[in-house]
């Protein structure tokens, strides 16, 4: 496949101790691949899809919740995608409970979600709509555990995500 990156096995033994660091091994070398060429993305199986958008999930929605995930134009990525279900089935099942949730408040607000806004639009947003706190709320609670999920899948089928050297 083309769109494998090269890694190399000495990079994932040094990030072994720790999930994200690991994920990151893989993680780094799609986004150096997308900055060279946007449209690498369609040529990502689906398992580089669903690693990038956890990583989008866990980044947006620890740095400003879904509101921010969704007003960055990651929602259709993560909502209009089979994303709960993959991240599911790599054993994140909690992880897509929420994803599952969140899609519904998504789905039923989408047009405010995704209309582009100002600073203080996007703070009001905040007020507007806040059915996805309790969501945010447990995914900081089980981030953890499912990360290391995640990292076990990636280790398992290591071979779906880079071509190790």
């Amino acid at each position: 496949m083309k769109a494998l990156p090269k890694i190399k096995s000495k990079e994932i033994e040094k990030a072994e101790d720790d999930s994200w660091d690991f994920l990151y091994v893989f993680l780094n070398e799609y986004f150096e691949m997308i900055d060279k060429n946007k449209d690498i993305m369609k040529e990502f199986n689906d398992f580089q899809h669903t690693l990038l958008a956890y990583c989008y999930l866990d980044s947006q929605v620890c740095n400003g919740g879904f509101i921010q995930l969704i007003q960055n134009g990651y929602g259709g990525y993560i909502f209009n995608n089979p994303f709960s279900d993959a991240i599911k089935s790599w054993g994140a099942e909690e992880t897509a409970k929420i994803v599952e949730a969140a899609k519904v408040i998504y789905k039923k607000h989408k047009e405010k979600l995704e209309t582009e806004t100002s600073l203080d639009e996007f703070s009001e947003l905040y007020s507007d709509i806040k059915d996805f706190e309790p969501l945010e709320d447990e995914y900081y609670k089980i981030k953890e555990q499912e990360v290391e999920k995640v990292k076990k899948y990636v280790e398992e089928h290591i071979n779906d995500f880079g071509i190790i050297e």
